[in-house]
């Protein structure tokens, strides 16, 4: 029987995958009967297109007497139950490991959600991936009130209880410490971020913080060690933290955009933002510069692709229009040059690239938002030119000439 449930299984290139923590479950994540933290982000808009989502479930109870009674051999050998245990930490592990290679592994990428224990198990995990293949499917970790440096009420509950879980939670318990150690060590394990709540009784902020954590990447959220877990809408401030940190994640997973110099200066001669610059006489060697600036915006067009970016992409050229048709009107009332004209949107779009044009696309700097403009100029209409004077048939004479 496999451990993982299936919460979307729709063959998207990558995964979600939630793992719970001690005495959880698939209750763990439920707010009630119809709203879940896997179900939510299930019906995200911003990750519907690019995420499976599951959860990995396994055995964990307080008692440590699971299966053990006078008949304890008759119910072995009598039984087609299962006679579960409590497992370490590491064992657990191992079985996340073969959930990985045997039930998912087609995936691209996988993100985990990790609650309280969930996290070492996690950890422990991709540990193993490091240490096997020197590399690890999982290419983000969103750690959720994890005890990273062991939790104070396991040490309690340890007097109680003979649970092989509580004594791996135990603060400076050699499974909690040798796996900090390891972590610190280890080679490229992925990014990881780090949320705990203000009211967890459980796992404090010093241990869910684990040391290697940076500020940018941790935060704190209105909850309580059970809470954190069990958002009520997509409203709430730590589902929005968790799709933020998930987004944040992807972003890491680009290739870097860099300006390429441009080098067919023939390229684009028959595009409709060139015509429009040789008709209104625009110097050549500006015409030359905006085939570069063309040219890398539309190689940034190409590495965001998904619905959230487009979504970034479409306000972006909104804001580039915006400044277009502000210098344009400057350019009728003042009558300045088509030259003139190009040059001012170039600087105006340059010095609001920190400002007013500044967005999520961290990646994207003022060349490739000039050259924006020219995308948004490479159009048969007269919705951005660069002269008055410009006409529609114009410009239409001038593609049928093949000019």
């Amino acid at each position: 029987m496999s451990l993982v449930h299936w919460i979307k299984k729709e063959n998207k290139p990558n995964l979600i995958l939630f793992v719970h923590g001690l005495k959880g479950g698939q209750e763990t994540w439920a707010y009630n009967g119809d709203v879940s933290f896997p179900g939510m982000l299930a019906s995200d808009p911003q990750l519907v297109d690019r995420y499976d989502i599951a959860c990995f479930n396994y055995f964990t109870t307080f008692t440590s007497a699971y299966g053990v009674s006078k008949s304890a051999f008759s119910r072995l050998f009598r039984s087609i139950k299962k006679i579960r245990k409590n497992l370490p930490i590491t064992e657990l592990a191992e079985l996340l490991r073969t959930e990985f290679e045997v039930n998912l592994d087609g995936y691209d990428k996988v993100i985990v959600i990790a609650h309280s224990m969930g996290g070492l198990v996690t950890k422990a995990c991709i540990l193993g991936h490091l240490s096997e293949n020197q590399e690890t499917a999982v290419k983000g970790f969103i750690s959720l009130a994890v005890p990273h440096s062991g939790a104070k009420i396991a040490n309690i509950g340890s007097f109680v209880s003979s649970n092989v879980q509580l004594e791996d939670l135990g603060v400076l318990s050699d499974a909690v410490d040798q796996l900090s150690r390891d972590w610190l060590n280890a080679d490229n394990p992925p990014p990881t971020k780090y949320i705990y709540g203000a009211h967890d009784l459980f796992v404090d902020k010093k241990s869910a913080l684990a040391i290697e954590s940076q500020r940018k990447d941790s935060i704190a959220v209105d909850e309580d060690h059970s809470s954190i877990c069990k958002p009520k809408s997509q409203s709430e401030t730590i589902y929005k933290a968790v799709v933020k940190y998930i987004i944040d994640l992807e972003s890491m997973w680009k290739e870097p955009l860099t300006v390429r110099e441009f080098q067919d200066n023939s390229q684009y001669d028959d595009h409709y933002f060139v015509l429009k610059m040789v008709i209104a006489e625009v110097h050549e060697a500006i015409t030359g510069h905006a085939k570069g600036y063309f040219f890398n915006a539309e190689e940034a067009r190409k590495l965001f692709t998904s619905d959230h970016d487009k979504k970034l992409l479409r306000m972006l050229y909104s804001k580039v229009k915006e400044v277009y048709q502000q210098e344009y009107e400057n350019h009728i009332a003042n009558k300045t040059t088509p030259d003139q004209l190009v040059r001012s949107v170039h600087s105006k779009i340059m010095s609001e690239d920190e400002g007013y044009l500044k967005t999520a696309l961290t990646e994207l700097d003022g060349i490739h938002k000039k050259g924006m403009v020219h995308q948004l100029a490479n159009k048969g209409d007269a919705t951005i030119v660069w002269s008055r004077d410009t006409k529609l048939e114009d410009i239409e004479a001038k593609k049928g000439g093949g000019s």
